[in-house]
């Protein structure tokens, strides 16, 4: 039997120690012996080296976000004689000193977006094999019936208003700032219909801005602020149309308290900090509809398929890449990004449709189980590490 060691690391809301230990059973499912490590534990570093000691025993080592890449070449070198799977569930700009930190001999890297797939692959191509892999969902065994549920829309996600990130746009300096101020107005101006790198590109390429796509690629640190602010703007919109239409929402997170939008009587706060993985689960079982927003176009999210498996319809906005996992009015339920003005419509004829709206739960979650959890993904890596095919799903 093939053993494979999962080092699990800390997280916000312990989102991804849930997924690791979910991952973890995908191994065992495959028929792999697994030994997952804890970085919170006491003894984690005499066990690590206990394991490191013994390398040659398994498959692989495998780590959301690439746990300890950046020490293959100072403190635990032993890294480099194991095959290690390292999946960046973030941005790569948040993991460069990972990414550079490893010899990338034995690695292979993992991302959730194709776009950052490809950014690695042009920037760091000593790995072994660049892949996209996206999320995974976490499976509820047992579910409510939809209509015994007693909240009607959840959205599980923090609240910054556009306006406190606005200030931080103005403290980029110099033209860079200014730059980043002018892209900022132009992602509102549009209808939001480009991703914020995408209308950075063509701002830059409007004003004949030469730079060599390595170039820009490395700009888009310097501008990523951009993308909380693209976020931010997608969500307040989202909920403000909503709210202001008289619907009721439902929401977790901090911030929530200083919404000082359209329709705040409306809104619903259950909790103005952020809550543990397992209790925005329980959250998404009690909801008929769970509400998602997204400011990126080449992957997925863990909060559509965990939205599904709870057995929820989730509504969120439209974009290509769905359509490749999930039939729109019948598994999930979409409005137009540039449109959100159309989302009240959508939830009104939802819940004014019950039993349409449980056979769309129904089905959504019977292909999110088949497919899209988290353990499904442990199965998919282990036998992607067996053969090297491409992912399917």
């Amino acid at each position: 039997m093939k053993k494979v060691l999962v080092i699990k690391g800390r997280s916000a809301y312990n989102v991804l120690r849930k997924a690791a230990d979910e991952i973890a059973e995908g191994f065992r499912a495959y028929g792999c012996e697994t030994e997952v490590l804890d970085t919170q534990t006491n003894d984690f570093l005499v066990r690590l080296s206990g394991c490191l000691e013994q390398r040659e025993q398994y498959a692989f080592c495998f780590s959301l976000q690439a746990i300890g890449w950046e020490q293959e070449c100072t403190a635990l070198p032993q890294l480099r004689d194991i095959r290690r799977v390292g999946w960046l569930v973030d941005d790569p700009f948040f993991h460069e000193a990972r990414l550079i930190g490893s010899v990338g001999t034995g690695a292979y890297v993992l991302t959730v977006q194709d776009a950052f797939t490809q950014r690695i692959r042009e920037m760091y191509p000593k790995f072994e094999m660049i892949e996209t892999l996206y999320h995974g969902g976490f499976a509820s065994e047992q579910v409510p019936r939809w209509e015994d549920r007693e909240i009607d829309v959840f959205f599980p996600g923090s609240y910054t208003s556009r306006e406190n990130v606005w200030e931080k746009l103005k403290k980029i300096d110099g033209i860079m700032g200014s730059i980043a101020q002018k892209v900022a107005v132009r992602l509102i101006q549009n209808g939001q219909i480009r991703t914020w790198d995408e209308e950075l590109r063509c701002y830059l390429e409007e004003i004949q801005f030469e730079m060599s796509e390595d170039e820009f690629q490395t700009l888009l640190r310097a501008f990523y602020p951009l993308d909380e602010f693209q976020r931010v703007c997608i969500r307040e919109r989202m909920l403000e149309e909503l709210l202001k239409a008289g619907r009721h929402v439902s929401v977790v997170g901090r911030g929530w308290n200083t919404y000082q939008g359209g329709g705040s009587e409306n809104l619903d706060i259950l909790s103005e900090e952020g809550v543990d993985i397992t209790e925005v689960i329980r959250y998404m079982q009690n909801s008929r509809i769970v509400l998602h927003n997204i400011n990126f176009e080449t992957g997925m999210h863990e909060r559509i398929f965990t939205a599904m498996l709870a057995g929820a319809v989730c509504v969120t906005s439209k974009y290509q890449l769905l359509e490749r996992f999930f039939e729109d009015g019948k598994e999930i339920v979409t409005y137009p990004a540039d449109a959100p003005e159309q989302l009240p419509v959508v939830i009104d004829e939802l819940l004014s449709n019950p039993g349409r709206a449980a056979q769309i739960a129904a089905a959504g979650r019977k292909k999110a189980l088949q497919k899209h959890t988290w353990k499904r993904r442990g199965e998919q890596i282990a036998k992607w590490m067996d053969d090297g095919l491409n992912f399917t799903y």
